[in-house]
């Protein structure tokens, strides 16, 4: 079973129809913590501090830290930014939507706050929703190809280095669209390489564009115990949830009317491929925290995050349509796919400090570590053996770092924050790493607050339109979110 990698990373991933991979399970591993606008405006530095909703789902030990029952609400806008760079040919494309960063409530019980001989001075209880990801995004990638076409991809993968395939071996997805749409012909004269293309060495106008939209999700159920209000615990019980959706356009055209005048009937003008696909599933985790407070002015935190498994369902299809120069044109669909497989993301370990100044403001750090080798996908009907090997050899452990700020004056706060997510392969210019900035500004009344928070985040690839090192953009994405919580205390 296959299905489609619309986003491909160079030399990793190939255009070669449906197939599970690396970038796949690389998309539902990476994870940018976001939840309320106080937590975002110091870029996620948040382990160590506690008392926010955010915590559930980074370190649970902050639950701990409530003195109060709190609800919160944290609706936003994101904004998206794709530019790409293919033969010296510059693209963008941009897309916005709006976002619900986190919705969740928590319970505070006191327990003996002011008797000194208890040594359990609370317990917390809370539930609800933090997003973890975004996948909106779109992509535009447009230049003159005068190296390799797809079609000529396809003709190489039909001929299967000398041992050509029957028209039953073809692929469903790719090379048997390109036959039955008239774009790749059979040579029965020819013994090694029978299946032919017009334009296999380029020369072609190409251009890609992809539409992705949806995101990650965690439903969290916490509870959390301070002892002496020095020591604080907390263990959350994560749900995430994934909805993606992916739309892809890829034309190949002969602007200049450079294919051979073999068939007038045939003569190749152009071909266009669409391919969809529907990922939706769900998934299980366990985190624990603890938090340390030795003195008024130091919390020392550190977390847990057990491996999640997610249980994912794919809905794909793709077609070719090829276009003549006497103006016939030839659509091939392919069946409609559906599929079901596992993935299994990494573990992760945390430590976190927090300097506290009191009613002034606060400094705070993160130090995540990730080993991405660890993750793996698998099925009943395929053991994915390469893409787990590519996983094992392409992959690396990775350190996050965030650090943010906060300064009060009375009622107001003002926050800043930068993080930086260290890229999941070894050579690093396949996917560089994630970095980016904040901003934030909160009021703080006792029954009420209400906090803004401004990311931005920036980061690099390159992204092979299909399996040929000749045909790789050079793109950079960017991406800007504003958030405003308003949380009610009682």
């Amino acid at each position: 079973m296959k299905k489609i990698a619309l986003i491909s990373i160079i030399a990793l991933v190939a255009f070669q129809g449906y197939s599970q991979n690396m970038y796949d399970v690389l998309r539902y591993s990476n994870t940018s913590y976001n939840g309320t606008a106080r937590f975002n405006g110091l870029s996620g530095a948040y382990g160590a501090i506690g008392a926010d909703f955010s915590s559930l789902s980074q370190n649970p030990a902050g639950i701990a830290l409530y003195r109060k029952s709190e609800f919160t609400i944290s609706p936003g806008f994101y904004s998206a930014l794709s530019k790409s760079d293919y033969y010296s040919n510059k693209s963008s494309d941009n897309k916005n939507n709006l976002v619900m960063g986190n919705l969740g409530m928590v319970f505070n019980l006191n327990l003996n706050e002011n008797n000194d001989a208890s040594i359990l001075k609370g317990l917390q209880f809370g539930f609800g929703m933090n997003r973890s990801n975004s996948f909106s995004r779109n992509i535009l990638v447009q230049g003159y190809n005068t190296k390799s076409s797809l079609l000529g991809s396809y003709a190489d993968e039909a001929n299967n280095g000398g041992s050509p395939l029957s028209v039953d071996g073809l692929d469903s997805y790719s090379t048997y669209l390109a036959y039955d749409a008239n774009l790749m012909v059979f040579d029965s004269t020819s013994s090694s390489n029978p299946w032919w293309v017009d334009m296999p060495n380029g020369k072609v106008q190409q251009s890609k564009s992809i539409e992705m939209t949806g995101s990650s999700r965690e439903m969290v159920v916490s509870g959390g115990a301070n002892f002496e209000n020095k020591l604080y615990m907390g263990l959350s019980l994560c749900f995430p949830s994934i909805r993606y959706d992916e739309t892809s356009t890829y034309v190949e055209e002969d602007i200049n009317g450079l294919s051979p005048k073999t068939d007038p009937a045939f003569n190749f003008k152009s071909m266009t491929r669409h391919d969809q696909l529907k990922t939706r599933g769900n998934g299980f985790n366990l985190k624990f925290g603890v938090i340390y407070q030795p003195f008024d002015f130091l919390r020392l935190g550190g977390a847990f995050h057990s491996r999640t498994t997610y249980n994912l369902s794919d809905d794909y299809s793709s077609d070719i349509t090829g276009l003549f120069e006497n103006g016939s044109e030839f659509k091939s669909k392919s069946p409609l796919g559906a599929f079901d497989y596992q993935i299994t993301t990494p573990m992760r370990a945390m430590g976190s400090i927090a300097l506290l100044f009191g009613r002034v403001g606060l400094l705070s750090a993160d130090y995540e570590f990730v080993d991405y080798t660890s993750a793996k996908i698998t099925s009943s009907d395929d053991p994915f053996f390469d893409v787990n090997d590519s996983i094992q050899s392409h992959l690396q452990s990775a350190s996050n770092i965030r650090v943010g700020a906060e300064i009060k004056s009375g009622p107001f706060a003002f926050r800043a924050g930068v993080n930086s997510y260290g890229s999941p392969y070894k050579n690093e210019t396949t996917l560089g790493a994630r970095k980016g900035y904040s901003l934030g500004f909160g009021i703080r009344e006792k029954e009420y607050s209400l906090d803004f928070s401004y990311n931005h985040m920036f980061m690099k690839d390159n992204m092979s339109l299909y399996n040929m090192a000749s045909a790789v953009s050079k793109n950079e994405y960017s991406s800007n979110q504003f958030e405003v919580t308003l949380g009610l205390r009682f």
